[in-house]
């Protein structure tokens, strides 16, 4: 080696620095001192720095030969928009692509650039999971179970059981295998099962095993019925996350053939639902109006005057969105929390209302009644557009209706009207629900009213309606019945909530609790977000109907900024919902008709013939110990509290794809030691080794989001966007598409057992 040309050669140069460390020979170092040149006087290196070669090296690092953008698609309601930058085929970052602003509907209506940026600590390292250590890189299968497999299936008596060791999961070696292997395995294993357990025999066996004679019963003699399947958050990707319970309702082709009855009679498996087991939807919202829960997107954060984050985090929770109510503070909103601690979001508030857990419902009912003996209300918004006005009788405590009041009254609900032309309310439904009365204070009398007639509607017919008062109500039959206005038995009810008997229940400051109804009663805007933890208490209906009565009380209802809001998961299943001119919409994809599948990509949505095969079950159940609510009372004997229409069945097989399964059961030893060592066949899909592939029987590796080979679609309950993506590297472990791997798994069934019409579906 040598110094470009010049000086000792770096043999020459260690013998000379031999020399020198003995004290001899260093005079004759030949090495050119014109090699070392002076540095330059520089006297302000941020004016002018002459040597900047190494600037290329930093910014090299940063190269990149091409990108791409994909959708970061967990669990936590953002669904952004990512680009990935890629070096030699590897990403080597990632980054926001800040192209919101282009996004934009049939219709030509953009998006605006206040979307933009998108992204957080989970998006912008998600590249390390992709080439993580824990990364899922190929199918594996139990050793136990593929023992069982190979030895033909034989019955799973206590004994064999143990042989098999399905009772050692976890602890039990896995093997790799390849996909063919794989999906030959799982689809005889489905057969083996659906034959085990159907029929009079599979009933006698399964009760021999101790499960109770309901969960037999439901069965309707089909082994099909005892598979269970749980597509993580489904929304998460529609194509392979849904696909699960598409699969499910296939089974039913499998029913037909094991069990030899008419298409008619088949059954499919069963659908684990998603949310109703974690407890974070909130129970009350459907009670107030009749939907799963409300939301809005985070935008509309920006219209609010009063922000009220009841147990909600929306500055960790919401990372990508959180600016949106940072902006309303810029703006002159006000933010109060609620929350037992000082977190977060307390840092944020005006002021922050300590409260202990489970008495939410009574802050705001005392709240309420503050309001409605202060004058802190919208009276026209109350009168019109709530059921406060609505007679209520105080023999039965329902509500009075117009049937009962006016001899031979028909129903007048208009066709034209919203409630049937685009709420399509049926008329069986409508049948039941009938028309409302109130106390008309021009007439001094009863008046009908429907659904319809509201706000200006009602004062077009002319009605008014007390809000307060009760009435000695003549009915159509001849008799009298008292009634009382729905306000007057509230009013009634919150004689129990006055600030002081509030203040002690929930431990809150008094002061504070006054400062929120004021400010409740004359900010508008006004909006409350409630979070998930706190629908996880006991009573949460009544927390989350309480929330909303402020809200009525003062017209934030509808409105921009406006509303009692919750997240939990990612769903917008509006988007996908049918109507007799689209067709059945979501249903057409997760449960069309396996008999009667329609093959042409070019078919109009009305075209898809669905028919559900399957049936929806609660994962609380299995969770329960694989059995339904049924206790031997002292005094009463046997009960059973769960009702028919949600009877689980016997589990016998579990897939479940996007989601740890086992983590997120509650007392993880019992399952592990009791109810999963009964279950025969336990599948899980994922990108990662978590805990459920740890326990599983098979594990199947699925492509992340940037590896997606085929579409994959998403939508979020947090913002506006149906977002479509492919993946941009080609999978970096032998790993699957979500869909390819039903796909794969059906075409193999179909092939075991003789029938082409798996591989169609």
């Amino acid at each position: 080696m040598t110094s470009s040309g010049q000086g000792a050669t770096r043999r020459e140069f260690l013998g000379y620095a031999a020399a020198a460390g003995a004290g001899a020979g260093w005079l004759d170092f030949p090495l050119a001192l014109r090699s070392l040149v002076a540095a330059e006087d520089v006297g302000n290196p941020l004016e002018h720095y002459p040597t900047r070669g190494w600037e290329k090296v930093y910014r090299d690092q940063y190269a990149y030969d091409s990108t791409f953008t994909w959708v970061c698609s967990p669990n936590d309601t953002h669904a952004c928009r990512v680009k990935a930058y890629v070096r030699n085929g590897v990403i080597t970052r990632l980054g926001n692509d800040y192209s919101y602003q282009d996004y934009k509907d049939l219709y030509g209506n953009h998006a605006t650039p206040n979307w933009n940026p998108r992204q957080c600590a989970k998006g912008y390292t998600f590249h390390r999971r992709v080439y993580g250590p824990y990364r899922l890189k190929y199918p594996m299968v139990r050793v136990g179970w593929k023992e069982w497999a190979d030895a033909g299936f034989p019955d799973l008596t206590a004994a064999e059981r143990k042989r098999f060791r399905f009772d050692a999961r976890g602890s039990d070696r896995f093997v790799r295998l390849s996909w063919d292997e794989a999906f030959d395995y799982l689809s005889r294993g489905l057969v083996a099962i659906a034959r085990a357990y159907s029929g009079e025999a599979g009933a006698t066996r399964l009760l021999a095993e101790g499960y109770p004679r309901e969960m037999v019963a439901a069965m309707e003699e089909a082994g099909t019925r005892t598979m269970k399947f749980r597509g993580g958050m489904g929304l998460l990707g529609i194509f392979g996350k849904y696909g699960a319970y598409r699969f499910s309702n296939m089974l039913a082709l499998l029913d037909e053939r094991i069990r030899g009855v008419p298409h008619e009679k088949a059954r499919g498996g069963r659908n684990w639902s998603n949310y109703t087991w974690h407890g974070d939807q909130a129970p009350g919202q459907p009670w107030v109006h009749g939907l799963q829960t409300s939301d809005c997107d985070f935008n509309d954060l920006r219209f609010s005057r009063l922000i009220v984050m009841d147990g909600k985090n929306l500055v960790e929770n919401k990372m990508t969105d959180s600016h949106w109510f940072i902006e309303c503070m810029e703006r002159g909103a006000k933010v109060v929390v609620i929350a037992p601690e000082y977190g977060a979001p307390s840092t944020k508030a005006d002021y922050w209302i300590p409260i202990r857990p489970g008495t939410d419902a009574a802050l705001f009912l005392g709240i309420t009644r503050w309001m409605m003996e202060n004058a802190g209300y919208d009276e026209a918004f109350v009168k019109g557009f709530t059921d406060f006005p609505l007679l209520l009788r105080t023999d039965n405590l329902r509500l009075l209706r117009a049937h009962e009041v006016f001899p031979g009254y028909k129903n007048r609900l208009s066709p034209e009207g919203p409630s049937l032309k685009t709420q399509n309310l049926t008329a069986e439904q409508y049948g039941k629900l009938g028309d409302f009365v109130v106390w008309d204070a021009r007439k001094g009398a009863p008046a009908s009213v429907t659904r319809d007639e509201i706000g200006g509607r009602m004062t077009g017919a002319g009605i008014d309606p007390v809000l307060e008062g009760r009435f000695e109500v003549p009915l159509a039959d001849g008799s009298k019945v008292e009634c009382l206005t729905v306000w007057t038995a509230y009013r009634k009810h919150l004689e129990d909530y006055d600030l002081d008997t509030v203040a002690d229940i929930t431990k809150s400051p008094k002061e504070l609790i006054l400062r929120l109804a004021r400010d409740l009663a004359t900010i508008r805007p006004a909006a409350i977000h409630q979070g998930e933890g706190i629908n996880h208490w006991f009573h949460a209906t009544e927390m989350n109907r309480a929330a909303h009565l402020p809200l009525l009380l003062t017209g934030n209802i509808g409105q921009p900024g406006a509303g009692c809001h919750t997240w939990a998961g990612n769903y917008k299943a509006a988007l996908f919902q049918g109507s007799p001119w689209t067709g059945p919409g979501f249903k057409g994809w997760v449960a069309e008709d396996p008999f009667e599948p329609n093959l042409d990509p070019k078919a109009h949505g009305r075209e898809v013939k669905a028919h559900a095969f399957s049936k929806d079950e609660e994962p609380a159940y299995w969770n329960h110990g694989d059995r339904p609510l049924i206790v031997e009372t002292p005094s009463e004997g046997r009960k059973v509290f769960t009702g028919k229409t949600h009877m689980p069945t016997p589990t016998k097989s579990i897939f479940c794809s996007n989601v740890n399964l086992f983590n997120n059961a509650k007392h993880a030893y019992e399952m592990f030691r009791n109810v999963n060592p009964k279950i025969d066949l336990i599948v899980t899909a994922d990108i990662n080794v978590t805990a459920t592939v740890e326990y599983a029987d098979f594990a199947l590796p699925a492509n992340s989001w940037v590896e997606f080979e085929g579409l994959e679609v998403t939508a979020s309950c947090s913002n506006p966007f149906l977002q479509v993506w492919k993946g941009g590297i080609p999978p970096v472990f032998d790993t699957k598409d979500d869909l390819m791997i039903l796909a794969g798994w059906a075409k193999r069934l179909g092939e075991v057992v003789g029938d082409e019409r798996f591989a169609a579906c």
